[in-house]
């Protein structure tokens, strides 16, 4: 239950950190998230190493909101996605997969009245949060061995990075599907 009060903030949080635009509130959300990493034994420096690597996606979403609109919406929209961002991180170390999926699972449970088994969707959830770690690692390999051979990361060359990937990706959704398979989880 307490994970699903968790996961509840943390919809809630994303949803109104969209729709704030004074920059004072924003402020205090980031008063909010400093406070979740510190009472949530969060290495900021760590939390900060991460954002760094959203930071070439939050400053393409912020140039198209700069070409579309003007400084003032580009700056709410970068502001918005590092604090949604940063408070995901702090989420995803206060809270394991398993416990995300039972909370999502709990969360889903008027959908039985529709016909939907909220273990099947927490199910999904818990195999798409263990599939980024490989598909990112994956990714890197991919990479590196084209570094290796000699090739030059450009735009023309992403076609020798995307086949194998996806290859990649769909040869592992094959071998999850027969695992489920194997244990009569899934019909064929």
């Amino acid at each position: 239950m307490k994970n699903l009060i968790k996961l509840v903030i943390l919809m809630t949080y994303t949803f109104i950190v969209f729709f704030i635009s004074q920059y004072y509130i924003l402020g205090g959300f980031v008063v909010f998230n400093i406070l979740i990493m510190y009472f949530g034994h969060i290495n900021i420096k760590i939390a900060l190493k991460e954002l760094l690597t959203m930071l070439p996606f939050i400053i393409f979403a912020a140039g198209i909101n700069l070409v579309l609109g003007d400084i003032n919406e580009m700056l709410l929209i970068a502001i918005r996605l590092i604090l949604v961002c940063n408070i995901t991180y702090g989420f995803k170390h206060l809270v394991s997969s398993m416990e995300l999926a039972n909370a999502i699972e709990t969360l889903c449970y008027p959908l039985r009245w529709c016909k939907f088994d909220p273990k099947d969707i927490s199910l999904m959830v818990c195999i798409c949060i263990a599939f980024i770690p490989i598909l990112q690692r994956e990714l890197h390999q991919i990479i590196a061995g084209l570094k290796a051979k000699g090739m030059k990361m450009t735009i023309q060359n992403t076609k020798y990075i995307l086949k194998p990937f996806l290859y990649g990706i769909f040869k592992r959704t094959d071998e999850i599907a027969d695992a489920l398979k194997a244990k009569a989880y899934i019909e064929n």
